[in-house]
């Protein structure tokens, strides 16, 4: 190979290798210019992230100052440093409409030029720069000390913006220089005319903990905060005033109250504060854009959690699902109805009857029920916007009638239009079917058609979906709905009913795709359900039907069985001559304590357990991202 040859190759080679490693770079920059993550600091941290592409757009003219760390990300000390950084930016992200923490790496060769250029000298190095920030020869800023901890870089921080305000600047804060009037009339008389609550500390001279005070409640609204030293004597002999530092609460044309916070350390005021304020209907919320998606990424997994618990339960019915199928049907459903008479009213009348009797509520939803009874009895004609009132009136807490908040629990659909109600009313007249069922001959009476009959004249005059109601009509005339002769053939024959509009709708585009139309018991759940052909064993499946829709096997989780049992037991509220059987929870064990299910779920309650669960509306989160990378090459 001659020299020549071997020469232009060695350039080639070189040249190739130059441009390969220049696109590589360019990736990685635009890599992290899209996900505005660099050197110690990302996204997920609360320090803002600066590069040579946007620190003079972000501090030149801006409405906020700008505390910004330069640091060089393989300086050891940096590295210790970056903690209280980040701490200081979360501690303090609620005054990010005045001052913004950042940080900008001079170790990366893009930014190097621009540290260069502000004459950072040495790592981590912090300057403060104000509000309208102009880029002139030689001014790069204010120089602030390096402190040890976040606390350290509050302090200075805290200095800094008091220096500003002596000098004119720093508007965008609240005026953080103590109050020097001799009287609380005069502080009074500068507060705005929303003002509905003033708090007044005095504090030493040197103390830092008014000011940071006046900036962590900048944005309360109706509040007037204000500081003075203790050497104001005119103005603490005015007050109830035992020494430095003390905190007082004043309300317009009330005496001054004196307030005593476990400590004077600035969280425990501030959590002291929220607690007090909260009693006066003014609330203080720190929570930063950080904690807010931490909190919401717990709840999601709390959700989840709880999702995977409901699947492992099977057919488990729930307290939740029944009351919530109920509250539907009485409010929107009956109570969107504007006048109800003749058949309807009749129809309305005869499901009130079965729920107010076989539906497991407690006294006080018993009582709801026969009050809704007695509305629809007493006339031929019913405005359907009464039921509705009685029902929301009665949601309110102190009436202690529902036991569950308004959600769904195992009727919760993948998205919001698929299963909930539908699914909620089917298992309702299930339960009602089987325990009408289980009752005695002398409680129940002679009708095994009981809660069909209720269940068809309600689906034919109230239910919403008018296919659906067609649907369900043309069945139970096919399947001789009112020919049932049995209580235990009711609780077939509505299986049955299920199965079939569960097969009819089996790949439909209502069908729910993570929870499709499969045919009622699965085998996983109740093997012996089927003959070895495949076949239905209708001996074991009433058995298992009358397992899971017993009222003994209810799941109460997110319901308050206090709420259910109230009455019993020597309950405070006890009636007088309350009997058992007045509360549709007769055949359950109350005084035996937690029963437990095969799946090791809890399914009743002693009187005193209160099955808390603070559910939220399910909602499904989905969050995608697309990085488009492109290399010229």
């Amino acid at each position: 190979m001659s020299p020549i040859v071997l020469k232009f190759l060695i350039f080639l080679l070189s040249t190739l290798f130059h441009l390969v490693n220049n696109a590589s770079l360019d990736v990685g920059n635009k890599y992290q210019e899209f996900t505005g993550d660099q050197g110690l600091y990302t996204q997920k941290d609360d320090v803002e992230i600066l590069t040579e592409n946007n620190f003079k757009n972000a501090i030149i003219g801006s409405n906020r100052a700008w505390f910004i760390e330069f640091y060089n990300s393989w300086c050891g000390f940096c590295q210790r440093f970056a903690p209280s950084w980040k701490e200081l930016a979360t501690d303090i992200h609620h005054w990010r409409d005045m001052v913004v923490v950042a940080a900008i790496d001079c170790a990366n060769d893009q930014n190097y030029p621009l540290c260069r250029d502000y004459e950072i000298m040495a790592y981590p190095t912090l300057r403060y720069y104000p509000e309208g920030f102009a880029e002139t020869s030689k001014n790069y800023g204010e120089n602030i000390n390096r402190g040890v901890t976040a606390g350290d870089h509050r302090y200075d921080l805290v200095r800094e913006i008091m220096k500003e305000q002596k000098q004119g600047r720093g508007k965008q804060f609240p005026d953080i220089s103590p109050f020097s009037g001799s009287n609380i009339q005069a502080m009074l008389h500068e507060a705005a005319p929303d003002i509905k609550i003033a708090l007044l500390l005095i504090q030493e001279p040197e103390s830092l903990l008014g000011p940071q005070l006046l900036l962590d409640l900048h944005k309360i609204p109706k509040l007037l905060i204000k500081y003075a030293h203790s050497n104001n004597t005119d103005l603490v002999t005015g007050l109830p005033y035992s020494g430095s530092p003390s905190l007082y609460l004043i309300e317009t044309e009330k005496e001054v109250e004196s307030l005593r916070p476990p400590s004077y350390d600035r969280k425990d005021v501030l959590d002291f504060l929220k607690e007090k304020l909260k009693e006066r209907d003014i609330a203080i919320n720190f929570e930063t854009e950080k904690e807010k998606k931490e909190k919401l990424q717990e709840k999601q997994n709390e959700v989840n959690d709880l999702l995977e618990k409901i699947k492992k339960m099977g057919d488990a019915v729930f307290q939740m699902d029944l009351e919530t199928a109920l509250r539907y049907s009485l409010k929107r459903e009956i109570g969107g109805s504007k006048e109800i008479t003749g058949e309807k009213l009749q129809a309305l009348r005869t499901y009130l009857q079965v729920l107010t009797k076989y539906f497991p509520f407690g006294i006080n939803g018993k009582a709801l029920l026969q009050e809704v009874s007695a509305l629809v009895e007493s006339s031929d004609s019913v405005e359907g916007s009464k039921v509705g009132t009685l029902v929301r009136n009665a949601e309110n807490e102190s009436r202690q009638v529902f036991s569950t908040p308004q959600k769904w629990l195992a009727c919760q659909g993948s998205s919001p239009q698929y299963r909930g109600y539908p699914c909620g009313l089917w298992r309702m007249f299930h339960y009602l079917t089987v325990n009408i069922a289980d009752y005695s001959h002398e409680q129940r009476g002679d009708n095994p058609r009981l809660a069909l009959e209720a269940m068809h004249g309600y689906i034919k005059n109230f239910f919403g979906c008018a296919d659906c109601s067609q649907h369900f009509q043309e069945m139970a005339a096919k399947r001789e709905l009112f020919k049932v002769s049995s209580f235990d053939d009711a609780i077939l024959w509505l299986w049955e009913a299920h199965n079939e509009v569960n097969n009819r709708l089996s790949g439909d585009p209502t069908e729910d795709p993570d929870f499709p139309k499969l045919q009622f018991p699965s085998e996983k759940n109740c093997h012996q359900c089927r003959k070895s052909d495949g076949s239905w064993n209708t001996t074991e499946v009433l058995k298992y039907l009358k397992h899971i829709y017993s009222n003994v096997n209810i799941s109460y989780l997110g319901a308050d069985t206090k709420v259910i049992y109230l009455g019993l037991e020597g309950s405070a509220n006890n009636s007088a001559g309350l009997q058992t059987e007045d509360v549709q929870i007769q055949t359950r064990p109350v005084g035996q304590g937690l029963i437990r299910r095969s799946d090791g779920m809890s399914s009743a309650a002693t009187t005193k357990d209160k099955a808390f669960l603070r559910l939220l509306t399910f909602f499904v989160l989905t969050v995608s991202g697309v990085f488009n990378l492109w290399v010229h090459i």
